[in-house]
């Protein structure tokens, strides 16, 4: 079996890893990514097989830059899936909670977690680039009286000791991974369509897009807007919808097609399932 190669944002351990191992499993190699241009232009070069990008958060909402990358470079979304995001407190073995000064980690991370540290007021909290850089960090340091916020994946991986888990505030956050690869393939029977539109500059033409996909049994899941660069006050607009049982994946789009200026379709893939716990 050919060992497939994943690219990710951040570095080993990042929630990046853990959510391309829900996808492809353990036996995957990582090839990290300082940032999400770096990671695209990785699957453009066919560098990779595959990368994992987040697209959209619970908390933080989506991430329209990441589906600008999506649509610049040309790339395909083949698949998805759905993380919990757990936040955890690592340290080097023999630290403890109440002799900590200081705690690192990504600024998303720190706020997701400051209800926590309520309890220790003499702990810095202190923004850094990423989860797991940071607990890399922590691992590299000879001070019992740091550590950072992040992954169980990366506390390990950094041979670092769980002094907390699950100390986020909101209990119900995930994230919205893409899976991404060169070639949509619109034969496969996903029913999940994800499009970039510009619709005509008439009145109501929102309106009867998403009207039309009303009547033909569509179900529309996610409409967001972006300003077009360059134009002012025109708007392109990402949307996902699922495909009914007896609407085809071509129909809906020549439906659709006389409304846009533009249309482009950035994937066809099986939606994702949410693991509540």
């Amino acid at each position: 079996m050919t060992i497939k190669t994943i690219a990710i944002q951040g570095i080993k351990g990042a929630f990046h890893e853990e959510a391309a191992k829900n996808v492809f499993g353990d036996e995957i190699n990582i090839s990290p990514s300082v940032t999400f241009q770096e990671l695209t232009t990785k699957v453009v070069n066919e560098e990779v097989d595959y990368a994992l990008m987040a697209i959209e958060n619970t908390i933080s909402g989506t991430i329209l830059q990441n589906l600008e990358l999506i649509r610049n470079n040309n790339l395909a979304i083949i698949g998805e899936t759905y993380l919990r995001i757990e936040q955890n407190l690592g340290a080097l073995k023999g630290a403890s909670i109440h002799e900590l000064t200081e705690v690192s980690s990504h600024y998303m991370a720190l706020n997701q977690c400051r209800a926590f540290f309520k309890n220790y007021p003499i702990v810095k909290l202190v923004e850094s680039a990423d989860t797991a850089l940071s607990l890399k960090e922590v691992s590299e340091q000879d001070n019992l009286q740091i550590a950072a916020i992040g992954s169980k994946l990366a506390i390990e991986e950094y041979g670092l000791e769980l002094l907390a888990e699950g100390i986020e505030t909101d209990k119900s956050n995930y994230t919205r991974f893409a899976v991404l690869g060169k070639e949509i393939d619109t034969s496969t029977d996903g029913a999940k369509v994800s499009l970039s539109i510009i619709l005509h500059n008439v009145s109501g033409a929102l309106s009867k897009a998403i009207s039309l996909l009303h009547l033909l049994g569509v179900n529309l899941t996610k409409i967001e807007s972006a300003p077009v660069i360059g134009k002012p006050f025109q708007y392109r607009f990402f949307l996902d919808f699922i495909l009914h049982e007896k609407v085809s994946y071509q129909s809906t789009i020549e439906a659709l097609t006389p409304l846009t200026i533009e249309l482009k379709i950035l994937g066809k893939y099986h939606p994702g399932k949410i693991n509540y716990t």
